[in-house]
Parts: structure tokens; C-alpha cells; sequence
């Protein structure tokens, strides 16, 4: 089982990312900074939320659930509790955050293909998060669309994973449990 409990818990949490995305896609291309942030701002502090009630604190995945949850909750309180958000501080802090989860996710994805018959596909995607994280790092200065654009495609990128792993989860036989 995942972390993050039961499958259905892990597919509302990626459905909040996606919706979220989308919306920043969509909507808030043609937005300013401030609107943007506080968006940012709510989408991490939820998906940090689900995060961290949905996390089971079984072994090394349940204390790296609670803690990506809880950094993604402390980047959304910092985003909306700065007075005046900045495109620089928004780039810089949620492609900080992307790039440290992604390095972690990839790292156990690497530690534990053996345990995960679609290890490729979320090493990949992890490939990917990084390489978005690093272009919000390396190009802060940029404009708001193309943070909005990218911080989109961030989560429907992390989305579409969580819906991904609860559906290869709901569909996987029941492991058996350890005795050590």
C-alpha cells in the first residue's frame, strides 16, 4: 500500500493537482503575480494537506510522505503569508521544492525498482519533474505566463502520476505481509 493510504485518497489528491493545473493552464496565463501566487499558494497548502492527513508513518515512504506534505504546506503558508510575492520568490521557491521531490522520488524510485513493476514510467516522470523545476530555477526573471504555464504542467504532471500509481494500486493483488 502507499504511503498515502488507500487508493481512492492518493486518486483525490492527484485530481485536486490535475484540476489545478488546468486551471493555471487555462486561467491564469493572463494573470498577474499576486493572483498567481496565491493560487500557487492554496494549491500547495492543499495538496500538502491531503498530503499529510492521508499519510500512513509506516517506515521510510510513510516519514517521506509526511514530510514532502509538510513542506508543500510551509512553501503555500510562506507564498501567502509574504506581503508582496514576487515572480522571482514564486519560481524560485516552488521550483526549489519541485527539484528537492523530484531528486528524492527519483532516488527511491531507483532504491526500490525492484518492488515496482511501472518503475520506468515513474522514473521518468520523476526525469521530467526536474528538468521543469530546473527551468523555473534557471529562468526566474521570466514571465508570468510561461511560470504559470510551467508550474501547470508541474501539477498535472504530479497529478497525473498519484492518479496513475492509485489505479496500478486498486488493480495490483494484495501483498502479503512481512514477518522480520
Amino acid at each position: 500500500m502507499s504511503p498515502f493510504g488507500p487508493p481512492w485518497k492518493l486518486g483525490v489528491t492527484g485530481a485536486v493537482a490535475v484540476t489545478a493545473g488546468i486551471a493555471l493552464v487555462l486561467v491564469f496565463v493572463d494573470s498577474t503575480i499576486a493572483p498567481l501566487a496565491a493560487f500557487v499558494a492554496m494549491l500547495l497548502v492543499a495538496r500538502g494537506a491531503l498530503h499529510l492527513t492521508t499519510t500512513s508513518l509506516d517506515g521510510v515512504n510513510g516519514a517521506l510522505g509526511t514530510l514532502q506534505g509538510g513542506a508543500e504546506v510551509a512553501a503555500g503558508v510562506l507564498l501567502l503569508a509574504w506581503p508582496h510575492p514576487t515572480l522571482l520568490l514564486l519560481t524560485v521557491l516552488v521550483g526549489g521544492l519541485v527539484v528537492a521531490q523530484g531528486v528524492v522520488d527519483l532516488t527511491i524510485v531507483v532504491a526500490t525498482r525492484d518492488e515496482h513493476p511501472h518503475w520506468p514510467a515513474r522514473l521518468a516522470a520523476d526525469a521530467v519533474q526536474i528538468a521543469l523545476g530546473i527551468t523555473l530555477l534557471a529562468r526566474p526573471a521570466d514571465t508570468v505566463r510561461a511560470a504559470s504555464v510551467i508550474i501547470g504542467a508541474l501539477a498535472i504532471l504530479a497529478g497525473g502520476v498519484e492518479i496513475a500509481a492509485a489505479a496500478a494500486q486498486r488493480h495490483s493483488p494484495p501483498r502479503a505481509a512481512t514477518v522480520a
